[in-house]
Protein backbone atom coordinates (compact mmCIF):
# COMPACT_ATOMS: atom_id res chain seq x y z
CA UNK A 1 0.00 0.00 0.00
CA UNK A 2 1.29 3.58 -0.87
CA UNK A 3 -0.77 5.58 1.03
CA UNK A 4 0.49 6.84 3.79
CA UNK A 5 -0.71 6.87 7.76
CA UNK A 6 1.10 10.09 9.57
CA UNK A 7 -0.06 12.13 12.36
CA UNK A 8 -0.32 15.86 11.87
CA UNK A 9 2.22 17.83 10.45
CA UNK A 10 4.39 14.87 10.87
CA UNK A 11 6.03 14.93 7.39
CA UNK A 12 6.46 17.02 4.25
CA UNK A 13 6.80 16.32 0.45
CA UNK A 14 10.52 15.55 -0.27
CA UNK A 15 9.92 18.01 -3.24
CA UNK A 16 8.41 21.05 -2.03
CA UNK A 17 9.22 20.45 1.46
CA UNK A 18 5.71 22.16 2.18
CA UNK A 19 2.54 19.99 1.80
CA UNK A 20 1.93 16.73 3.32
CA UNK A 21 2.39 13.92 1.24
CA UNK A 22 -0.27 11.43 -0.38
CA UNK A 23 1.59 8.76 -1.56
CA UNK A 24 5.60 7.27 -1.29
CA UNK A 25 6.88 6.46 -4.65
CA UNK A 26 7.98 2.97 -5.12
CA UNK A 27 10.56 3.44 -7.62
CA UNK A 28 12.64 5.90 -5.05
CA UNK A 29 10.53 5.73 -1.80
CA UNK A 30 10.30 9.43 -2.04
CA UNK A 31 7.20 11.14 -0.19
CA UNK A 32 5.08 13.30 -2.48
CA UNK A 33 2.19 15.47 -2.53
CA UNK A 34 -0.68 15.66 -4.61
CA UNK A 35 0.43 19.27 -6.30
CA UNK A 36 3.87 18.14 -7.31
CA UNK A 37 2.89 14.23 -8.35
CA UNK A 38 2.22 15.05 -11.54
CA UNK A 39 5.00 17.58 -12.49
CA UNK A 40 7.30 14.98 -11.03
CA UNK A 41 5.95 12.37 -13.06
CA UNK A 42 5.57 14.10 -16.39
CA UNK A 43 9.15 15.14 -16.19
CA UNK A 44 10.30 11.65 -15.54
CA UNK A 45 8.39 10.57 -18.52
CA UNK A 46 10.32 13.55 -20.74
CA UNK A 47 13.21 12.10 -19.50
CA UNK A 48 12.76 8.75 -20.54
CA UNK A 49 11.55 10.20 -23.94
CA UNK A 50 14.47 12.79 -24.64
CA UNK A 51 16.94 9.67 -23.42
CA UNK A 52 15.74 7.52 -25.83
CA UNK A 53 14.98 10.01 -28.41
CA UNK A 54 11.15 8.89 -28.98
CA UNK A 55 9.97 10.85 -31.17
CA UNK A 56 11.48 13.51 -34.45
CA UNK A 57 9.57 16.55 -34.83
CA UNK A 58 7.11 16.08 -37.47
CA UNK A 59 5.69 13.06 -36.47
CA UNK A 60 2.80 11.49 -36.13
CA UNK A 61 2.12 9.69 -32.91
CA UNK A 62 -1.06 7.36 -32.44
CA UNK A 63 -1.92 6.67 -29.29
CA UNK A 64 -4.45 3.98 -28.74
CA UNK A 65 -7.33 5.45 -26.43
CA UNK A 66 -9.92 2.88 -24.43
CA UNK A 67 -11.43 5.95 -22.22
CA UNK A 68 -9.84 4.07 -19.39
CA UNK A 69 -7.58 5.38 -16.81
CA UNK A 70 -4.31 4.44 -18.22
CA UNK A 71 -4.95 5.48 -21.61
CA UNK A 72 -6.66 8.79 -20.85
CA UNK A 73 -3.27 9.51 -18.30
CA UNK A 74 -0.88 8.30 -21.33
CA UNK A 75 -2.56 10.40 -23.66
CA UNK A 76 -2.85 13.92 -21.27
CA UNK A 77 0.74 13.55 -20.28
CA UNK A 78 1.89 13.44 -23.91
CA UNK A 79 -0.34 15.82 -25.32
CA UNK A 80 1.06 18.41 -22.82
CA UNK A 81 4.97 17.94 -22.89
CA UNK A 82 4.52 17.92 -26.65
CA UNK A 83 2.65 21.55 -26.18
CA UNK A 84 5.58 22.45 -23.07
CA UNK A 85 8.28 20.33 -24.59
CA UNK A 86 8.04 21.63 -28.12
CA UNK A 87 8.02 18.13 -29.46
CA UNK A 88 6.41 18.97 -32.95
CA UNK A 89 4.80 15.71 -32.88
CA UNK A 90 1.37 15.72 -34.25
CA UNK A 91 -0.77 13.31 -32.14
CA UNK A 92 -3.75 10.70 -33.06
CA UNK A 93 -6.04 8.83 -30.93
CA UNK A 94 -7.50 5.92 -32.02
CA UNK A 95 -10.17 3.63 -30.57
CA UNK A 96 -11.79 0.10 -31.60
CA UNK A 97 -15.31 0.00 -30.87
CA UNK A 98 -15.93 -3.57 -29.96
CA UNK A 99 -19.68 -2.96 -31.13
CA UNK A 100 -21.14 -5.08 -27.46
CA UNK A 101 -24.09 -3.16 -26.54
CA UNK A 102 -23.50 -1.56 -22.85
CA UNK A 103 -19.98 -2.88 -22.73
CA UNK A 104 -18.09 0.45 -23.95
CA UNK A 105 -20.54 2.86 -23.96
CA UNK A 106 -19.32 4.81 -21.02
CA UNK A 107 -15.59 4.55 -22.07
CA UNK A 108 -16.49 5.56 -25.31
CA UNK A 109 -18.70 9.00 -23.72
CA UNK A 110 -15.00 9.33 -22.49
CA UNK A 111 -13.14 9.11 -25.68
CA UNK A 112 -15.66 11.74 -27.07
CA UNK A 113 -15.52 14.06 -24.17
CA UNK A 114 -11.42 13.80 -24.70
CA UNK A 115 -11.61 14.74 -28.36
CA UNK A 116 -13.30 17.86 -27.67
CA UNK A 117 -11.48 19.05 -24.80
CA UNK A 118 -7.91 17.86 -26.37
CA UNK A 119 -9.26 18.97 -30.08
CA UNK A 120 -7.24 16.25 -31.18
CA UNK A 121 -8.21 14.28 -34.20
CA UNK A 122 -10.17 10.42 -33.28
CA UNK A 123 -10.93 7.95 -35.28
CA UNK A 124 -13.08 5.12 -33.84
CA UNK A 125 -12.90 1.68 -36.13
CA UNK A 126 -15.45 -0.60 -35.40
CA UNK A 127 -14.33 -4.40 -34.91
CA UNK A 128 -16.67 -5.56 -37.12
CA UNK A 129 -15.62 -3.38 -39.84
CA UNK A 130 -11.94 -4.11 -39.38
CA UNK A 131 -12.51 -7.99 -38.72
CA UNK A 132 -15.84 -8.85 -40.41
CA UNK A 133 -17.71 -10.29 -37.33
Amino acid sequence: QNRIKMKANSLLCHYCNQQKPMLKRPRNGKLVCKQCFSSVFEEEVHVTIEKNNLFTPGETVIIGVSGGKDSTVLFHVLYNLNKRKNYGINLIQVTVDEGIKGYRDESLAVVHENQKYYDIPLHIYSFKDLFGW
